[in-house]
This record gives structure tokens, C-alpha cells and sequence, in this order.
């Protein structure tokens, strides 16, 4: 693959002919880019951090512990939307609001050690649960991709089993516990949890800059 074209303000995508607005892409120039060939030819990868599962699954468990029972699907915020931008249209710009930590995240050290390992700034982190026998329907999230060089969402597998299928464009992502991908949720995505235990994942959405776009383009494909 050619390397990004440069701009004097480090790497950035082959694609960024579209309008820009205070330095994010503004929605016509969104939608040119959508419908553009990529310029990251790949769909996912593997970061190269693994982290602590012991740790991080004893972390989770004490939080997800303190909220009730649910049916099918369960998100836990660990940030929630502080000040708002007035006049906000396009809520895929990551300075629509400030991001403020919860309480239920202050009390998990280790995913707080996680999130400032990333060189990057974060924005909305959840903890996401799917029941056994859950199902994720395919969808797609239209502004998660790198191309966009806007936000896109890091995974990190808290709990999960062999009966757990994750698929991107009708191909199975092998997430294991304690890694750290990138997946391109503009693409076609579901999930489906056959096993007999609940799947968790920490959902991590982040503001590209010129250290992750490297860190997702050095990957395991």
C-alpha cells in the first residue's frame, strides 16, 4: 500500500479532497469520502498491546455486578456527555461534547491504566453485554473508519467463548480476550453469542491521530 500523502500536518488519507470545518470533516465532505474506493485496504486489525485478562476480567466483574439483571442486550457507560456544542448537526464530530468519566469508572483502575496507555484521545467508553443466545443483526456504523481519519472504535474482548461469532463483511473476527482491534464498522458487521455465558466487551471510541493511525496500519491483519 502507498504511503498517506502528507500535508505538512502529518499522514493523512489519499481522500481528504473532500470540505473541511475547524478541521474535521464536514458531512458533504463525509459523504464524498463514503462513496470513494478506500484508501486502507483492510477491514480490521490487531493491535499489538494484550492486556492483563485476570485483572481486567476481575475489574469488570465487580462493575457489571453492581447493575440488575437485563435481557439481551446491556451497555455500561464508563464516560457520559458533558457540555454540549450548541448548534451540533453531525453528533459523529468528536468535539460535540466533552466526555466526563463516571463514577463507575473511577472505580476501575486498570481500564483507566488502559485508556491512558492509548496515545489518543477518548471519548465514549461502554461496557457492552450480550446474554447467551443474544444476537447483534447486521448493521453498519457509517462514520467508524479510519479513512474518515475522524473516530473509530477500539475493542478489547473482556469475556468471551468459542460459541461467540463476530462478523465483518461476512468474515469471522477471532477476538480473544485481552487483545485490542480495530475493526471498520462502516462495513457490514453482526453478532451472535451461542455459548452459555454472557460476552462483555470494552468499547472504546477514540479521535485518530497520527500515533493510532500508525499503531492500526502496523497491525495483524
Amino acid at each position: 500500500m502507498a504511503p498517506p500523502l502528507t500535508f505538512g500536518i502529518g499522514p493523512l488519507s489519499a481522500r481528504l479532497f473532500a470540505d473541511t470545518v475547524s478541521g474535521h470533516l464536514c458531512v458533504k465532505g463525509k459523504q464524498a469520502l463514503k462513496n470513494a474506493p478506500p484508501v486502507f485496504d483492510f477491514d480490521r486489525s490487531r493491535l499489538a498491546p494484550t492486556y492483563d485478562v485476570e485483572r481486567l476480567q476481575r475489574e469488570v466483574s465487580h462493575a457489571i455486578g453492581q447493575f440488575p439483571p437485563y435481557v439481551h442486550y446491556n451497555v455500561i457507560p464508563l464516560t457520559r456527555s458533558g457540555e454540549t456544542k450548541a448548534g451540533v448537526t453531525d453528533f459523529s464530530d468528536p468535539d460535540w461534547t466533552t466526555w466526563i468519566e463516571t463514577p463507575l469508572l473511577g472505580s476501575c483502575p486498570y481500564i483507566k491504566e488502559i485508556l491512558e496507555s492509548l496515545e489518543c484521545r477518548t471519548t465514549n467508553v461502554r461496557l457492552l453485554r450480550l446474554e447467551p443466545g443474544g444476537e447483534l443483526r447486521e448493521h453498519t456504523d457509517p462514520q467508524l473508519d479510519l479513512d474518515f481519519r475522524n473516530q473509530v472504535r477500539l475493542h478489547v474482548p473482556v469475556f468471551t467463548n468459542k460459541n461467540v461469532e463476530f462478523l465483518l463483511n461476512d468474515t469471522p473476527v477471532p477476538l480473544l480476550e485481552g487483545q485490542l482491534w480495530y475493526l471498520r464498522l462502516s462495513d457490514p458487521h453482526s453478532v451472535r453469542n451461542r455459548g452459555q455465558a454472557e460476552r462483555v466487551q470494552l468499547s472504546i471510541d477514540v479521535v485518530v491521530n497520527d500515533w493510532l493511525e500508525e499503531r492500526i496500519v502496523e497491525g495483524e491483519k
